[in-house]
């Protein structure tokens, strides 16, 4: 039997006094774990259900929950569990002085007090910090202002129960959400407006024409364009709160697609609007309400078209709005100035053209004390940076140069005279937080460690919290003032599966076959790895744009159930074609016309390098991925003969068959390619499938809709080809929830049962 040494740790009990002898003792032991050493440790295994349900909470790393900055300080503040039950902890970042906030049944006596019909909460919701006192929550239709030292909570505006897409305004303290694709808007006494009862000229429409005005493929207050150009939402504040524009997005002309409601006896079909490739697309519109005015207004873009309308932003003075304005064929881009006031166009401030696509994801951000300049996003010179433009479209200056990609804008100092951000390192790996001086242009590299590190800013610059990992720190936080200097440390977390069986972790690059480009691969070994034995391989890839599956973070950026499947005896395997983000735009684009040829060429080189490997089993390889990854992962098993076995999830078959605005960026319409449709169509290799193939989809899937799938097995059948096939009832396009752990059982049994 093996001999066990306990140690165990009193618990710290929290006080005013010894936050204050003891601030760094607390910060170590901010999550205390009590674990025992054992002479067989790092002998227990992972489950499915642990690689899946718990890699973000017991066996992620340590972590500060609701961190953020209280803004008009250098005060942070986060949430902390003593004896089971949640506190607000507050720290200056300037004497490092910590204080105890609030807990949780102090406030939830309070927000019970302030709506009896409330059910009592046992953690905080989410937190809007407004000032050293005061924080906004929401909870059960309402947003409330809640002030520490009195302890008094106030209702700011009252929700519908059925109201979705909600934009809290903080300054007049409004809410703007939908309900059935009307936009509404209300303050603490409830609603203000129904404001899609008021056309742009100022007419009323009759109540009893709302339904049938909702029911022409009319969709207010959403997001368009099936979410691509980074559109989130479809509502947008004006700066100080008096005017809100939103979309309008008339689906008449959409085709519809029926999908199978199987919760109905009998099962019943539901219908929704799906733009497919070179179809009819959606009109879209933006429409501001004027609440100082009480007048409604059209912005006039020319929308009679099927242009998108994108990247929407106010003038800080909310006299101007500014839209991206792309054509269909996405391969011009006009900024365009509109008048905040009436809606008429004012002038484009510049243009952005490629032959291939453009691609605008991020609105113009105005600089602080110079309302007449904003930052704008931009990979014209081949990576994405930022250039400075003033509001008579002046380019300043290109602000950021160099072979990397800007990922993120953090904000700016108080004068707005130096702007901080994100940018990826030139290979893809790293991320790194970065100050630069928007008149010198002089640029300083704030943080040094190596890894991906994201950061949170302080009100006026002063201070940043940055949150780093890499392949062996799985994650460390630490408070840094404006020149990279570390105040503190808050969390240097410990390895959080240190009592599970090692895998080792490898990150690397190959050379491409047309050795044009360096590609990013993680590789998993066995525990006990032998080189001398022979292992299967699993591959997992996506391949597709938006994506990067490899950095130097904690697990390589892996999934942690890639991680159980090199406990299972696999070696994992993972590499970033040619087509994914984060490495430059030639790196992405050239795909373009031809989705998934020069992705598997690149898989195809990873799959050589593999087979060249003494501890490969060349016989026992086999590839998953899903929605771009099963597209990939079925053209490896029907274009190559690399892979024994496959799984594909939610998979693209015909990409005539999916949606207009991401397909005919990357491959122009069918009727302008048919070549390169005719190619990528796996429809057409399925024949070829020599090994074992599983293909996995959920039959409510509105990204990838079911009847890829359905298509490409009844080819199978009319053409002899036997492939496995499972549907998950009811979900949409990835399967999750508690669902999610069948699903990765039934991916790691079937690499096993066939490998």
């Amino acid at each position: 039997m093996n001999l066990i040494i306990g140690f165990f740790i009193k618990l710290i009990l929290f006080a005013d006094n010894l936050f204050e002898k003891n601030m760094r003792i607390f910060k170590s032991f901010l999550f205390i774990v009590l674990i025992p050493f054992v002479t067989n440790a790092q002998q227990k295994m992972l489950t499915v259900e642990d690689a899946v349900l718990k890699q973000r909470s017991t066996l992620g790393p340590d972590k500060l929950n609701q961190l953020s900055w209280i803004p008009g300080t250098n005060v942070f503040a986060w949430i902390v569990k003593i004896n089971g039950k949640e506190v607000i902890l507050r720290e200056d970042a300037k004497t490092l002085k910590i204080d105890t906030v609030l807990g949780i049944d102090k406030f939830k006596e309070s927000l019970h007090s302030a709506n009896p019909d409330a059910a009592y909460v046992e953690k905080f919701p989410a937190i809007t910090w407004i000032d050293e006192q005061t924080f906004r929550v929401y909870n059960e239709h309402y947003y409330y202002h809640y002030h520490i030292q009195t302890n008094i909570i106030n209702a700011l505006a009252r929700t519908n129960k059925d109201g979705e897409d909600m934009e809290f305004e903080p300054t007049l303290n409004r809410v703007a959400y939908t309900i059935n694709n009307n936009v509404f808007v209300a303050d603490k006494t409830g609603l203000i407006t129904d404001v899609e009862k008021q056309l742009s000229d100022g007419s009323i429409i009759k109540k009893e024409l709302i339904s049938t005005y909702g029911g022409m493929g009319i969709v207010n207050g959403k997001a368009v364009a099936r979410n691509e150009f980074g559109i989130n939402k479809g509502l947008f504040w004006s700066a100080k709160g008096n005017k809100l524009a939103y979309y309008q997005m008339n689906e008449a002309l959409v085709s519809d697609y029926s999908m199978l409601n199987l919760d109905n006896k009998p099962a019943s079909a539901k219908t929704i609007k799906y733009p497919m490739a070179g179809n009819k697309s959606q009109l879209v519109k933006v429409f501001v309400q004027d609440f100082s005015k009480s007048r409604q207004f059209e912005v006039q873009t020319g929308a009679l078209n099927e242009n998108y309308y994108t990247n929407v932003s106010w003038s800080p003075e909310e006299e101007y709005i500014f839209i991206a304005v792309v054509n269909r064929e996405q391969n011009e881009m006009k900024f365009n100035e509109y008048d905040g006031t009436t809606g008429g166009f004012i002038r484009t401030l510049f243009t952005e053209t490629n032959t291939k696509y453009v691609e605008p994801e991020k609105p113009a951000v105005f600089v602080p004390n110079h309302p007449s300049q904003f930052l704008w996003f931009s990979k014209r010179d081949g990576f994405n940076h930022l250039y400075l433009y003033d509001t008579r479209g002046k380019l300043i200056k290109q602000v950021t140069k160099g072979k990397f990609d800007v990922t993120e804008l953090l904000g700016f100092d108080k004068s707005g005279n130096t702007a901080f951000y994100i940018a990826a390192s030139e290979n893809g790996l790293e991320r790194k937080v970065y100050s630069v001086d928007l008149t010198t242009g002089k640029t300083i590299t704030l943080t040094l460690n190596p890894g991906v590190h994201s950061a949170i800013l302080s009100d006026d610059g002063s201070y940043f919290i940055d949150t780093y990992s890499n392949t062996t720190m799985p994650r460390r936080i630490t408070l840094m003032d404006r020149t990279g200097g570390e105040l503190s440390v808050l969390v240097n977390s410990q390895n959080p599966i240190s009592n599970y069986q090692p895998c080792g972790l490898k990150l690397f690059s190959i050379t491409s076959t047309d050795k044009k480009a360096q590609l990013n691969c993680r590789m998993f070994y066995p525990p006990q790895f032998d080189s001398t034995k022979k292992y299967p391989v699993l591959v997992y890839l996506y391949g597709g744009p938006h994506a990067q599956l490899i950095t130097n973070s904690w697990l390589g950026g892996a999934d942690m159930w890639l991680y159980y499947m090199a406990q299972q005896g696999f070696v994992v395997f993972t590499l970033d074609n040619r087509g994914s983000m984060n490495r430059g735009l030639e790196f992405e684009n050239v795909t373009f016309r031809k989705l998934g040829t020069i992705e598997r060429e690149d898989q195809i080189a990873g799959a050589e390098f593999l087979k060249h490997q003494r501890y490969v089993d060349s016989t026992r390889m086999g590839i998953f991925g899903w929605s771009f990854g099963g597209f990939m992962s079925i053209g490896m098993m029907t274009r190559t003969n690399e892979f024994k076995v496959g799984v594909a999830g939610g998979p693209v078959i015909d990409w005539s068959m999916y949606e207009i605005m991401y397909t005919e960026r990357y491959m122009d319409k069918p009727q302008e390619n048919k070549d390169g449709y005719d190619d990528a169509n796996l429809m057409n290799y399925d024949k070829n499938l020599k090994g074992k193939l599983l293909i996995i989809h959920g039959t409510s899937d509105d990204v990838v809709v079911w009847q890829h799938s359905l298509n490409y097995i009844k080819k199978c059948v009319e053409d002899g080809v036997q492939v496995d096939y499972f549907v998950y009832p009811g979900h949409k396009h990835n399967v999750l929830g508690k669902d999610r752990v069948h699903l990765m059982q039934k991916v790691a049994d079937y690499f096993k049962q066939n490998l």
